[in-house]
Protein backbone atom coordinates (compact mmCIF):
# COMPACT_ATOMS: atom_id res chain seq x y z
CA UNK A 1 0.00 0.00 0.00
CA UNK A 2 1.36 3.40 -0.99
CA UNK A 3 0.82 5.00 2.43
CA UNK A 4 2.99 2.38 4.15
CA UNK A 5 6.25 3.48 2.55
CA UNK A 6 7.93 4.76 5.70
CA UNK A 7 6.58 2.15 8.10
CA UNK A 8 7.33 -1.46 7.25
CA UNK A 9 4.32 -3.69 6.80
CA UNK A 10 5.48 -5.65 9.82
CA UNK A 11 5.28 -2.49 11.95
CA UNK A 12 1.94 -1.27 10.56
CA UNK A 13 -0.26 -3.38 12.86
CA UNK A 14 1.88 -2.68 15.94
CA UNK A 15 1.80 1.09 15.37
CA UNK A 16 -1.93 1.05 14.63
CA UNK A 17 -2.60 -1.01 17.77
CA UNK A 18 -0.57 1.44 19.86
CA UNK A 19 -2.47 4.41 18.40
CA UNK A 20 -5.80 2.73 19.15
CA UNK A 21 -4.73 1.95 22.74
CA UNK A 22 -3.62 5.56 23.29
CA UNK A 23 -6.96 6.84 22.03
CA UNK A 24 -8.83 4.37 24.28
CA UNK A 25 -6.86 5.70 27.27
CA UNK A 26 -7.84 9.21 26.18
CA UNK A 27 -11.50 8.13 25.96
CA UNK A 28 -11.42 6.56 29.41
CA UNK A 29 -10.05 9.84 30.78
CA UNK A 30 -12.86 11.67 28.89
CA UNK A 31 -10.35 13.89 27.13
CA UNK A 32 -9.36 14.89 23.62
CA UNK A 33 -5.85 14.50 22.22
CA UNK A 34 -4.10 16.51 19.51
CA UNK A 35 -2.39 14.87 16.57
CA UNK A 36 0.97 16.11 17.86
CA UNK A 37 0.34 14.77 21.38
CA UNK A 38 -0.67 11.41 19.95
CA UNK A 39 2.37 11.05 17.70
CA UNK A 40 4.63 12.30 20.49
CA UNK A 41 3.48 9.43 22.70
CA UNK A 42 4.20 6.70 20.15
CA UNK A 43 6.85 4.19 21.21
CA UNK A 44 6.69 1.77 18.26
CA UNK A 45 7.63 4.23 15.49
CA UNK A 46 8.28 7.88 14.77
CA UNK A 47 5.47 9.56 12.91
CA UNK A 48 5.00 13.26 12.14
CA UNK A 49 1.61 14.58 13.17
CA UNK A 50 0.91 15.80 9.61
CA UNK A 51 1.74 12.38 8.18
CA UNK A 52 -0.57 10.84 5.60
CA UNK A 53 0.23 7.53 7.29
CA UNK A 54 -1.32 8.78 10.53
CA UNK A 55 -4.42 9.89 8.62
CA UNK A 56 -4.67 6.47 6.96
CA UNK A 57 -4.25 4.64 10.26
CA UNK A 58 -6.92 6.76 11.96
CA UNK A 59 -9.32 6.11 9.07
CA UNK A 60 -8.63 2.36 9.32
CA UNK A 61 -9.15 2.44 13.10
CA UNK A 62 -12.41 4.36 12.68
CA UNK A 63 -13.64 1.98 9.98
CA UNK A 64 -12.88 -1.04 12.18
CA UNK A 65 -14.63 0.55 15.16
CA UNK A 66 -17.72 1.31 13.07
CA UNK A 67 -17.73 -2.24 11.65
CA UNK A 68 -17.61 -3.58 15.22
CA UNK A 69 -20.59 -1.41 16.21
CA UNK A 70 -18.53 0.91 18.40
CA UNK A 71 -18.32 4.72 18.24
CA UNK A 72 -15.53 6.30 16.21
CA UNK A 73 -12.42 6.53 18.41
CA UNK A 74 -10.69 8.96 16.02
CA UNK A 75 -13.32 11.56 16.99
CA UNK A 76 -11.06 12.29 19.97
CA UNK A 77 -8.01 13.18 17.87
CA UNK A 78 -8.03 16.89 17.06
CA UNK A 79 -6.00 19.68 15.56
CA UNK A 80 -4.32 21.98 18.05
CA UNK A 81 -5.30 24.97 15.89
CA UNK A 82 -8.98 24.23 15.25
CA UNK A 83 -9.86 22.03 18.23
CA UNK A 84 -11.57 19.64 15.79
CA UNK A 85 -10.62 16.54 13.85
CA UNK A 86 -9.29 16.81 10.33
CA UNK A 87 -11.02 15.98 7.09
CA UNK A 88 -10.10 12.28 7.39
CA UNK A 89 -12.42 11.95 10.38
CA UNK A 90 -15.24 13.78 8.64
CA UNK A 91 -14.92 11.44 5.63
CA UNK A 92 -15.68 8.57 8.06
CA UNK A 93 -18.45 10.22 10.02
CA UNK A 94 -22.02 10.13 8.84
CA UNK A 95 -22.35 13.92 8.89
CA UNK A 96 -25.00 16.23 7.54
CA UNK A 97 -24.41 18.68 4.72
CA UNK A 98 -24.70 21.75 6.93
CA UNK A 99 -21.39 22.63 8.59
CA UNK A 100 -23.01 23.27 11.96
CA UNK A 101 -24.71 19.86 11.82
CA UNK A 102 -21.39 18.16 11.05
CA UNK A 103 -19.81 19.78 14.11
CA UNK A 104 -22.81 18.88 16.27
CA UNK A 105 -22.62 15.27 15.05
CA UNK A 106 -18.89 15.20 15.88
CA UNK A 107 -19.57 16.58 19.39
CA UNK A 108 -22.22 13.90 19.91
CA UNK A 109 -19.81 11.22 18.67
CA UNK A 110 -17.22 12.39 21.21
CA UNK A 111 -19.83 11.86 23.95
CA UNK A 112 -20.68 8.39 22.58
CA UNK A 113 -16.97 7.48 22.63
CA UNK A 114 -16.63 8.70 26.23
CA UNK A 115 -19.73 6.77 27.30
CA UNK A 116 -18.73 3.55 25.56
CA UNK A 117 -15.18 3.46 26.89
CA UNK A 118 -16.16 4.50 30.42
CA UNK A 119 -18.31 1.33 30.50
CA UNK A 120 -15.64 -0.95 29.00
Amino acid sequence: MKNRQKIADTQWDAVQTEIRELIIETAQAKQLITYSELTGMLQTAYMHYHSHILTRMLIEIGSAERAAGRPLLPALVISKQSGRPGSGYFSLAPGETEASDVILEWEQEVQRVYHYWSQA
